[in-house]
């Protein structure tokens, strides 16, 4: 255990491919969520309407993870990976040259980028990652996982200080053509790569479902994580997307400053990532409860100070735990997961992480009358009371148990 672990990861090639596709991937679906959210207000001025660019997006995630929490066994995650970082690229085109050509479409636009972006983000996770464990040896599976994690939360770092910085200098059309060429990028990094572990089962739709629901059932570690990631994806996910709001309404700031605010989240969760894959707890399951209970706190916290330096610390507070919180998750599916359905109970979860669309859909009905300081206050109260309240049912069927 240790820093000398991190360094030991990037002798396997296949790892570093499948790491810097999902890297670059990452990049572009932070700079989205901010870039998407900040065009979104300036056109219509409602946070209806970004509430519902994330309904969207999640709901297209949490369909694709049912749809392959059924298939999973039967698909090569190569060429589902491939398919879909292709089809993102072509759509983001597609829709910037529309827009050079004068065709009012920004908006509807935006509705059908994030939704195909959510699809991609549902096969990243159900299938690259699960490649991704496919290259290392177990004694440097938590290490590989966790330096995964990292990167994606780093990108959240990147991408918003990117969308910040580009949107006070390009217009909305080229923004789009940038993110294409990302996606372009990750597909560079995809096309060499080989399934090394593909078991194509075409009669297993139902039995391949019936399996991994048991085998969560069974396996607590496994439960834990099951029924606790809806609460971060419906009452902590949206709170992202909010955050600059919250800039603009406490604080009034610009968007070059917005960009930079929102980062701090970003360096948080860098060095929650940094952290925990040097030193990996032992306690895995323990740990992921503790850091859940953390970035609900944080949002609650963040939400009702009105000092800017306390907002940051706890922005920073709220992206430092959702790190720990995202390496964990994925380290126990990894670990207590059987081999023939680890795609399968990731895409298990991504239906739990496409739940994160009610709580979009929470914030839309919502905002009709409350302004987005209350609403991230309620939004964190209410996962904070339901996370104690799941925790205290579990801890009562282990003890009867």
């Amino acid at each position: 255990m240790g820093f000398h672990l991190i360094f030991k990861v990037w002798k396997f090639n296949q790892f570093r491919d499948l790491f810097f596709a999902g890297f670059i991937n990452s990049i572009a679906r932070w700079f989205e969520v901010l870039s998407f959210s900040i065009i979104a207000w300036n056109f219509t001025k409602d946070a209806s309407i970004v509430g519902l660019l994330i309904t969207f997006r999640l709901f297209s995630l949490a369909l694709t993870g049912l749809f392959f929490s059924f298939t999973g066994t039967m698909f090569s995650g190569r060429s589902v990976m491939i398919f879909f970082t292709f089809l993102c690229s072509l759509s983001f085109l597609i829709t910037s040259i529309l827009i050079i050509l004068n065709i009012d479409i920004i908006l509807y636009g935006l509705f059908i980028l994030s939704s195909l972006s959510g699809a991609l983000w549902s096969v990243d996770f159900s299938f690259r990652r699960r490649m991704l464990a496919d290259t290392l040896p177990k004694n440097l599976l938590s290490t590989g996982v966790s330096i995964d994690v990292l990167s994606s939360h780093a990108t959240r770092l990147i991408g918003p200080l990117m969308g910040g910085i580009t949107l006070s200098i390009l217009k909305y059309e080229f923004i789009l053509l940038l993110l294409c060429i990302f996606y372009l990028l990750s597909l560079l990094f995809l096309l060499p790569h080989k399934d090394k572990f593909h078991l194509k089962n075409e009669n297993s739709i139902s039995l391949s479902f019936k399996e991994v629901i048991n085998e969560s059932i069974q396996n607590r570690n496994l439960l834990i994580v099951i029924i606790l990631t809806p609460i971060f994806n419906i009452f902590a996910l949206p709170f992202l997307a909010l955050i600059g709001i919250l800039l603009i309404e406490k604080f009034q700031n610009n968007t070059l400053e917005i960009g930079f605010y929102t980062s701090i989240e970003g360096f948080g969760a860098l060095l929650g990532g940094l952290i925990i894959s040097a030193f990996p707890p032992n306690k895995k399951s323990l740990f992921f409860c503790i850091m859940l209970f953390i970035l609900l706190l944080s949002i609650i916290l963040s939400s009702i100070l009105n000092h800017i330096i306390l907002f940051l610390i706890f922005i920073f507070s709220f992206g430092f735990s959702t790190a720990c919180y995202s390496a964990l998750q994925s380290t126990i599916i990894y670990l207590h997961s059987s081999t023939k359905l680890r795609s399968s109970t990731f895409s298990l979860l991504t239906i739990g992480i496409g739940s994160g669309a009610v709580g979009s859909m929470n914030i839309s009905w919502m905002s009709g009358f409350l302004n987005t300081q209350n609403l991230s206050f309620i939004m964190g109260l209410e996962g904070l009371i339901l996370f104690c309240i799941i925790n205290l049912l579990l801890y009562y069927k282990n003890d009867r148990a």
